[in-house]
């Protein structure tokens, strides 16, 4: 009984240490998933926000999903998640204190912004739009590649 306990505590163990280490490639998949529903959140947001569309009512809940993807920033670019299909450049790996500069940046715009919505302050939202986009493009500007066709 004690050795079956032993040896099912080991599995967990094992299994619960695996289930942490992703794939470089499935690190990179992830992070474009997160990357790709942030853009997204930033759209739409935009697009309620100047009114070309009619759904106020989703507004908090896309700056709320913007933050999350805002927190998890720092989580993004795990070592070893440089190679394979990315357009993420090695200055995020080679400059790491930098870069955290630049998620913290995007943490706390991304919050900003959410917060600004909880206030439906028009004037305040549209003053926490522009550190969003300016963290974007600070980001992309420097840590990652050209577009180009993958």
């Amino acid at each position: 009984m004690r050795r079956t306990l032993l040896i099912s505590s080991a599995a967990l163990l094992l299994a619960a240490a695996t289930a942490h280490a992703a794939t470089p490639e499935d690190a990179i998949k992830y992070r474009k998933a997160v990357m790709s529903t942030m853009a997204g959140h930033i759209n739409a947001i935009t697009l309620i926000f100047t009114g070309r569309v009619e759904h106020e009512k989703f507004l908090l809940s896309h700056a709320e999903a913007l933050a999350v993807g805002g927190e998890q920033m720092g989580v993004l670019f795990p070592a070893g998640s440089d190679v394979g299909r990315t357009e993420a450049l090695p200055a995020i790996w080679q400059e790491p204190e930098k870069f955290a500069k630049a998620v913290e940046q995007s943490r706390l715009a991304t919050a900003g912004l959410r917060d600004a919505i909880r206030t439906g302050d028009k004037a305040a939202i549209g003053k926490a739009m522009k550190p969003v986009a300016d963290s974007c493009k600070g980001c992309h500007d420097r840590y990652r590649k050209e577009e180009q066709s993958m």
